[in-house]
C-alpha cells in the first residue's frame, strides 16, 4: 500500500519533470527561432539603458555612441537593471544576448513552478497539474522567452511575489512577508502598474484581518521604500522622457480604437487613411505632453462626438487585453518578426497552439469566474490577492492600452484562477445537484 510519504514524493517528481519540460521547450523554441533584428524598438531602448548603466552607472535612454548621457525615467528599471547584470557577466556582444534567453528560459520555468505550488497549496495535485502543463507550454509564455522585453521578467517576479505572501501568511513570517513586499516592489519597477496596486490591496489586507495587521505592514513598507527611492529619484529630473509622460503617451493611443489594429498594421504597408490617423493621434499625444488638461480636453471633446462608438469600445478593452493576437506587432503570439517558430515548423506544437488558440476566451471566463469565487469565499489571501491583482490590472491596462502583450506576464495568475474557477464551478454545479438525487 503506497506510504503518504511515497505519495508525496511521486507527486513532487511529477511537477518537477512539468517544470524540466517548461525549460526544454523555451530552450528549444529560442534555439529555433530567428527574430529578425531583434533589438528593435522597446528592447533598443532597453538595451540603451543597460549599456548605460553599466557604461557610465547612469539609467538614461541615450544611445550607445552618445556623448552626453543625461538621465531619464522613460522606462522602468527593472529589466535594464536584470540586462546590465548579463552584460557585465558575458559583455556586450552576442554572447550576452544568448545569455539573457537562456536566463529568460529559466525564468520562465521557474514561473512554471511557483505557480503550480500555489495551485497544489490552495487546489491540490490534479489542479497543480493542470496549471504546470497549460502553462509549460502556453504559446505566448514560451515565445516570449525569445524576446529582449521584459514580460518574461515580470511574471517571474510577480508568482516569485505571491508565493512568498502565500507562504507567510501561512506561517505569519515578518521575514517572508518582507521577502515578499520586495518581490513586489521588484515588479512594480518592472512595469509600474503593479505600483498603486500592491499599497492598496496592504491596507485592505491590514484592515480587514486584525491577526495578520503586523505581517501587511510589513509587506506594505518592504514593498514602499524600494519604490519611494525611485520616485525621489525622478522628482529631482526635468519632465522630458519621464514615466507620466510615458503614461500620457498611454492614455492618448489606448483612446484610439484605431491605433491597436488597423492604422499600426496599416501604415506598415503605406495605407495613407492610416497615416493619417497616425497623425492625429501624434497630434493629441504632443497636446497631452505639452499641457495635460488640454490634452484630456481634447480626449473628451473627441469622445463628445461619438459617445456610443468610445463608450463600446472601452467596454470591449478587458476583452482586448486577454485576446490572442499581438495588436501592436506583427499578430498571433510575436511581437517582432519571427521565423522558424516551434509553434510554426513543429507539426505537434503548432497543432496544440490552435488548440491553445480555441481555448484561449474560456481560460479567460474561468479566470473571471476563479476571481470572483476567490474574493467572495474564505480562499487563502494569496489567493485573494492573485483575484484582485488580475482584476485591478484588467482595469488600469483598459484605462490606458489594452494590448495582449501587456497581459503576458499575468498569464500564470490568469491559469491558476481559472483552474480555481473551473473547481469552484465544479463544486457549485455538485452542490447544486445534490438535493435532487437525494
Amino acid at each position: 500500500m503506497q506510504t503518504a510519504a511515497t505519495r508525496r514524493s511521486r507527486e513532487r517528481a511529477a511537477l518537477i519533470a512539468i517544470v524540466v519540460v517548461a525549460f526544454v521547450v523555451r530552450v528549444a523554441y529560442v534555439r529555433m527561432a530567428v527574430v529578425d533584428d531583434p533589438l528593435r524598438g522597446d528592447a533598443w531602448q532597453y538595451f540603451c539603458y543597460a549599456w548605460n548603466l553599466l557604461k557610465h552607472g547612469t539609467f538614461s535612454l541615450a544611445g550607445p555612441s552618445a556623448t552626453i548621457v543625461p538621465p531619464d525615467s522613460f522606462r522602468d528599471p527593472g529589466y535594464p537593471a536584470f540586462f546590465a547584470l548579463l552584460m557585465a557577466l558575458r559583455g556586450t556582444g552576442r554572447e550576452v544576448y544568448d545569455a539573457l534567453l537562456l536566463a529568460q528560459c529559466v525564468l520562465g520555468a521557474a514561473t512554471v513552478g511557483l505557480c503550480m505550488a500555489l495551485a497544489r497549496r490552495w487546489m491540490g495535485f490534479a489542479a497543480a497539474c493542470a496549471v504546470g502543463i497549460l502553462m509549460a507550454c502556453w504559446p505566448h509564455l514560451v515565445g516570449f522567452a525569445g524576446y529582449v522585453l521584459s514580460e518574461t521578467l515580470l511574471g517571474f517576479l510577480l508568482a516569485l511575489a505571491i508565493w512568498l505572501l502565500d507562504t507567510a501568511a501561512r506561517h505569519s513570517s515578518r521575514p517572508l512577508g518582507a521577502a515578499a513586499g520586495v518581490a513586489f516592489a521588484a515588479a512594480a519597477l518592472t512595469n509600474a502598474i503593479i505600483l498603486p496596486i500592491v499599497p492598496l490591496l496592504a491596507i485592505v489586507a491590514a484592515w480587514k484581518c486584525r491577526s495578520q495587521r503586523a505581517l501587511w505592514l510589513v509587506v506594505l513598507v518592504a514593498f514602499a521604500l524600494p519604490c519611494a527611492a525611485w520616485i525621489a529619484r525622478n522628482a529631482t529630473l526635468p519632465p522630458a522622457s519621464s514615466a507620466s509622460g510615458r503614461a500620457a503617451i498611454n492614455v492618448v493611443q489606448g483612446a484610439w480604437p484605431e491605433y491597436h489594429a488597423a492604422a499600426f498594421r496599416a501604415i506598415q504597408l503605406g495605407d495613407p487613411q492610416a497615416k493619417e490617423t497616425m497623425i492625429a493621434i501624434d497630434a493629441e499625444t504632443r497636446t497631452m505632453l505639452a499641457d495635460p488638461a488640454a490634452g484630456m480636453k481634447r480626449i473628451a471633446d473627441r469622445f463628445a462626438l461619438r459617445p456610443l462608438h468610445y463608450a463600446a469600445w472601452y467596454a470591449r478593452k478587458p476583452a482586448l487585453l486577454w485576446a490572442w493576437d499581438v495588436g501592436v506587432g506583427q499578430g498571433d503570439i510575436y511581437v517582432f518578426p519571427t521565423f522558424h517558430s516551434l509553434f510554426e515548423d513543429n507539426a505537434a506544437f503548432h497543432a496544440w497552439a490552435g488548440v491553445c488558440f480555441v481555448l484561449n476566451p474560456m481560460l479567460a471566463l474561468l479566470a473571471l469566474a476563479g476571481c470572483v469565487a476567490a474574493i467572495c469565499s474564505s480562499s487563502p489571501p494569496a489567493a485573494r490577492w492573485t483575484a484582485a491583482l488580475l482584476m485591478m490590472a484588467t482595469l488600469l491596462f483598459s484605462l490606458l492600452q489594452a494590448e495582449p502583450r501587456y497581459a503576458v506576464p499575468y498569464r500564470g495568475p490568469e491559469v491558476l484562477m481559472a483552474v480555481f474557477g473551473a473547481l469552484s464551478l465544479h463544486r457549485w454545479w455538485v452542490m447544486r445537484a445534490r438535493p435532487a438525487s437525494v
